[in-house]
């Protein structure tokens, strides 16, 4: 009727030997989903190992022009066409405002000023550098220009801008050399 006594030390032996047991089936799934992992590539890596962008544009068309060309004369990319084709995604976003009408000193014969110019101003630029495969931001950087009442001098200051912002990721991938940004030594 009555089972034999287990011993002390048959107890935690049994104990001992269901734990194991217990913890090597539980750990053994999670170290086998750790090694299908692939490695975690650093943004810096994936950006030096891309070899092909496309370009997608938002907002104003100069700074989209400007750095698009850059990217272009620069070489270190090849552009596509395709999203579907690129490594990286180059997305430069410049909302500009809207230009204003304004009834000026002429309005007793009915003419309207434009203010702030015949197109609207470019508030900032802002480039972002997406991996094409899952949109994930690698780099990005943000440019205000500079503002002027003139067209020519806001266009020139939009250029300038654009270009900072690319010189700053070209300087990411390229880093110059302090010797390299001076002239030749006499």
């Amino acid at each position: 009727m009555f089972a034999a006594p287990i011993t002390l030390r048959r107890a935690i032996r049994a104990f001992v030997s269901c734990a194991v047991v217990l913890l090597l089936t539980a750990a053994s799934p999670a170290y086998a989903q750790d090694a299908a992992k692939p490695p975690v590539i650093s943004a810096h890596a994936r950006l030096m190992a891309a070899r092909t962008i496309y370009i997608e544009h938002a907002g104003g068309r100069l700074p989209n022009d400007v750095i698009g060309d850059a990217f272009q004369g620069w070489g270190h990319y090849q552009l596509v066409g395709d999203p579907s084709r690129a490594d990286l995604i180059v997305s430069i976003d410049a909302p500009t405002t809207e230009t204003g009408m304004s009834v000026g000193p002429g309005a007793g014969n009915g003419r309207q000023t434009p203010i702030g110019g015949s197109g609207g101003q470019v508030l900032q630029i802002r480039l972002f550098i997406l991996d094409a495969h899952d949109r994930v931001t690698l780099w990005s950087s943000v440019e205000q220009p500079k503002g002027s009442r003139k067209e020519k001098q806001r266009e020139d200051n939009v250029v300038d801008a654009s270009l900072r912002l690319f010189r700053r990721f070209r300087d990411t991938i390229e880093p110059t050399l302090p010797d390299q940004t001076q002239g030749p030594k006499n």
